[in-house]
């Protein structure tokens, strides 16, 4: 280092002139990241970890912006999310996660907003954002349009299997499936920590989509049938959130290799999910910020960056492997290929579109003599809230409730739009309006609301008659002439823990009020686990419900899109009588299933269990 020798104050206060401009002008060194960022996606290489999080950092705090964001959260929550008040209470047994005090919470982000304001927007955001995770509801999160269009992929697939070694007991085994040198190595450290709790720690304390830890700890790892939605699963070798170090260190031991010992940094990519690629975070408030286009070149010019599979050899979007089944369909109906006459129906999402194909499926294995019915609904992210209703009626038509009883919270000025929706003549009504109380019927003799006010109840804050959604024209249509052969005990349900939303309220529907058995496939070992999540009863956006509501907050400003749940489910009794929150209530699985080395690629194998406890030959 050059020394130098002051000998004037000028000379002095010169330099502090100078330190001080270092000082004050890091968005210099911040554009040179974003620059570099830029630069990488447009050649179509990796982003540098420390160069995006530089980048990330760099824009600046906006206290207004920040205050009105939390005051508009915090007030679509404690107006519309119906479990605003539930989520500050102690999980059930079974659960694992911590209340959540939303009020308090947030009251304490704006207040700190003031008093210690954050470094960057992006800080401002992240701590938001962890807020609403913690809640564990995969209806109800905040995403950054900016920060969360990334994917940092570790380029390994781990999952868990459970083995048996030469002592027969049972362990835990973690194994890389993209480096074929490193295929069938048992993983021991991750970060320095064991394995097992490295996974553990993560599912509990970052994911997000299920109260169930061993929900979590499945979708911490590659999913068992790899072509949904990829967004659910391997979430700790593949990203949405920057992670906390640049690389993560590895130690496993190998068949062949011994012990091996390699650190992977993060392949960091753009989401192609979006057109081009710009970070004009601020420029609607009127800020000023760092684009990461390069302002010289035209629109055409500008590379959208390819997706992680197509820099890396994931196996994450291959189909899987049907080695003991005959396809019947393109691919969502088997026959196993063994003497039990059972049948397999995938049923990956739910689609009112999909229902004239699922009435033809179900007549198709009829057609085929099935006698017993696996439904596989492992990694089904939800869907339209008719489509349980269709398949509840489809399967067991009767006089009983067809779903499960909603409700919704009433505000004082939500009322006007329940009596002005059922004073309307309109013949076209929106099927997403909570406020119409002709789109519903009441619980549970399924009678058409007499008056506005009889929708609305005596209930504080509530709605006193619980209600569920009436089947449309066209689905009473599809359901009329239905007979098929099988009893509730003829079927059997299948899932990895992920079946969300509407598929959580048909298992759980299917379960409770049919009896029909469920199975749990994966988690931590010699644990109970659920077969479904997040059930709570409909998702929806703020700009949606301000709309139905007459609400004169029309949405969240800036950035920061929110989605939170509506309505909730409630399950109920023999007479009818209503229960419990279905999304507070721990309900795991009848039996038990494990991954192994085979039936983690080939789901086949696990229908073929499946099968053998259908048809009694096993026990749970």
């Amino acid at each position: 280092m050059k020394i130098i020798q002051v000998h004037s104050k000028f000379n002095i206060y010169l330099i502090l002139f100078v330190t001080l401009l270092v000082i004050v002008l890091p968005p210099s060194t911040a554009k040179i990241s974003c620059n570099e960022v830029s630069s990488a996606l447009k050649k179509n290489k990796s982003v540098e970890y420390n160069d995006l999080k530089k980048c990330l950092e760099s824009f600046p705090f906006n206290a207004k912006l920040a205050t009105d964001t939390v005051d508009a959260v915090l007030h679509f929550l404690s107006s519309y999310y119906v479990f605003f008040d539930r989520a500050k209470e102690d999980p059930p047994s079974g659960f694992t996660y911590q209340p959540v005090d939303l009020k308090k919470e947030l009251s304490s982000l704006r207040s700190s907003l003031r008093e210690t304001p954050p470094n960057s927007d992006y800080d401002f955001s992240t701590t938001l954002r962890n807020i609403i995770f913690k809640l564990k509801d995969g209806h109800t999160n905040v995403f950054n349009l900016c920060y969360q269009r990334f994917n940092y992929d570790q380029g390994l697939s781990l999952y868990s299997v459970v083995t048996t070694d030469k002592n027969k007991k049972k362990k835990q085994v973690l194994d890389d499936t993209v480096d074929s040198s490193n295929n069938n190595c048992e993983v021991i450290e991750i970060g320095g920590k064991p394995a097992l709790q490295a996974i553990i720690d993560f599912a509990n304390d970052t994911i997000q989509y299920s109260k169930d830890l061993d929900v979590r700890f499945n979708m911490a790892l590659a999913p068992s049938q790899p072509r949904f939605l990829r967004q659910f699963f391997q979430q700790f070798t593949l990203r949405e959130d920057l992670p906390e170090t640049s690389s993560i260190k590895y130690n496993l031991t190998c068949p062949k290799k011994g012990s091996v010992n390699f650190e992977r940094k993060w392949i960091i990519t753009y989401n192609d999910g979006f057109d081009g690629f710009s970070f004009n975070c601020l420029e609607q408030n009127n800020q000023t910020a760092f684009s990461l286009n390069d302002n010289s070149a035209s629109s055409d010019k500008v590379t959208k960056l390819t997706s992680r599979d197509k820099i890396t050899s994931s196996t994450l979007n291959n189909e899987p492997k049907i080695a003991h089944a005959q396809k019947l369909d393109g691919g969502s109906l088997y026959l196993l290929n063994d003497e039990s006459k059972t049948g397999v129906l995938v049923i990956s999402e739910e689609k009112v579109k999909d229902e004239k194909g699922l009435k033809y499926n179900f007549q198709e294995l009829k057609n085929n003599g099935t006698k017993k019915i696996i439904l596989d609904m492992s990694n089904n992210p939800g869907g339209d809230i008719t489509f349980t209703l269709f398949l509840t009626s489809l399967l067991f038509s009767s006089k009983q409730p067809n779903s499960f009883p909603t409700d919704i919270i009433i505000n004082d000025f939500t009322i006007p739009k329940i009596e002005k929706n059922f004073k309307s003549n309109s013949t076209d009504p929106d099927d997403d309006d909570l406020y119409n109380p002709k789109l519903f019927l009441s619980f549970p003799f399924g009678s058409p609301f007499n008056s506005s006010s009889e929708f609305i109840g005596t209930r504080k804050k509530r709605t006193s008659n619980l209600y569920l959604n009436t089947l449309t024209p066209d689905e009473k249509k599809l359901l009329e002439n239905v007979s098929f052969p099988w009893t509730s005990d003829d079927i059997i349900i299948i899932t990895n823990g992920f079946c969300a939303s509407a598929c959580a309220l048909i298992t759980l529907y299917l379960s409770e009020v049919h009896k029909v058995r469920t199975i749990a496939v994966g988690g931590r070992f010699d644990s109970q686990m659920s077969f479904s999540t997040y059930p709570g009863g409909q998702v929806t956006s703020p700009n949606v419900i301000a709309d139905y509501a007459g609400d004169n907050i029309t949405d969240v400003p800036g950035i920061n899109p929110l989605s939170l749940t509506v309505r909730e489910a409630y399950s109920f009794d023999e007479n009818n009588n209503v229960k419990d929150v279905l999304e507070y209530s721990y309900k795991p699985a009848d039996c038990r299933l494990y991954y192994d080395e085979k039936n983690i690629i080939d789901p086949s194998l696990l229908w073929l269990e499946a099968s053998k406890i259908l048809n009694n030959e096993i026990k749970c």
